[in-house]
């Protein structure tokens, strides 16, 4: 009788601590902070259910690997950077842990006109990604292969715009995710307009880079572009400072008349054509103004001090139009 005693209390107890686990594991818990919590890649169930107490999403480490292990989700947990819901319990904790749900991502700006190294300062910088990684990959054959893509670098094969990213996307998703953004533009309308004009891609994106570089304003963009087809027509240098701020190594800045005699193919006052490839990433209006470039008979444009450009059809309208420049500089 005594040992019968003995069992029913032991079994009691169990029943109670096992009510109270129950309660405990699916009790909501109210969180004193808002912050989203990281869970690094190959993070351990017990490192995991100390992150999480320390950002006081549970209130058990305990009880949370308990229950993971019980469940079966600890063998399912996804690293990311989270945002918990400010009242959850260990349960729902484990579950948005295993779907990989509740995920908290970050708007990465990429704007039109930047380089492969600037990209990568600004990948470091909103992503820390490292930015040796990202130059790595631009310059990566193999990997540009992969992207479906003929060329030594993905410099001017970025697509500029802002992209949600998660977490734990590297260098490698996101570059992908650039690269196949601007390859969607080039549409079967696209690619006969490319061919009416008898360049290839490369030569377009270079043609839309020097366009990108010259000016911000949608409707010069196309004018642009006619005036830099209308040179290469007649065999005259692109003279396109664009070019220069690519070689000089502290650009972008205010050239100087010693920038021009740089000599590197790349500089269009010295060389003829078009340079070996694009000297940023330009933006799909851009892209789009050198596949469609405005039909005229402008052959120089300069800056008209109003953020603007003067377009002129021969050398006397273009001095003239950089005298009045130069003069309002002075004002």
């Amino acid at each position: 009788m005594r040992i019968r005693n003995i069992l029913i209390i032991a079994a009691s107890v169990l029943a109670l601590f096992a009510a109270g686990g129950y309660y405990s594991v699916h009790s909501p818990h109210a969180r004193s902070t808002a912050e989203p919590v990281s869970i690094p890649r190959g993070t351990p169930l017990k490192s995991i259910a100390a992150i999480l107490a320390d950002n006081d999403v549970i209130s058990n480490e305990f009880l949370f690997m308990v229950a993971a292990k019980l469940s079966d989700k600890g063998k399912h947990l996804q690293s990311g950077l989270y945002l918990f819901p400010p009242h959850l319990s260990i349960m729902d904790a484990l579950t948005i842990l295993a779907n990989g749900s509740h995920q908290a991502y970050r708007n990465i700006t990429v704007r039109e006109g930047l380089t492969v190294r600037q990209i990568a300062a600004i990948l470091l910088d909103r992503a820390g990604i490292p930015a040796d990684t990202t130059l790595r990959l631009c310059g990566d054959r193999a990997f540009i292969k992969e992207l479906g893509l003929n060329t030594g670098s993905l410099e001017g094969y970025l697509l500029p715009e802002t992209y949600r990213v998660r977490f734990d996307e590297g260098a490698r998703v996101l570059l992908r995710r650039m690269a196949e953004a601007q390859t969607a533009l080039f549409t079967d309308d696209a690619l006969q307009r490319m061919r009416s004009l008898g360049r290839s891609r490369h030569e377009i994106l270079t043609m839309a880079s020097l366009v990108e570089g010259e000016t911000r304003l949608a409707g010069e963009r196309a004018r642009v572009a006619g005036v830099y087809y209308n040179r290469l027509r007649r065999g005259m240098l692109l003279q396109a400072d664009p070019t220069i701020q690519y070689i000089i190594p502290d650009g972008p800045r205010r050239l100087l008349y010693r920038d021009l005699s740089i000599n590197n193919p790349y500089n269009t006052y010295m060389y003829a054509g078009l340079p070996p490839g694009p000297v940023n990433n330009p933006g799909k209006e851009s892209i789009l103004a050198a596949l469609s470039p405005e039909s005229h008979h402008f052959l120089y444009f300069v800056a008209d001090g109003n953020g603007g450009h003067t377009f002129s059809r021969n050398i006397d309208e273009h001095n003239r139009a950089v005298a009045a420049y130069r003069k309002s500089r002075r004002k």
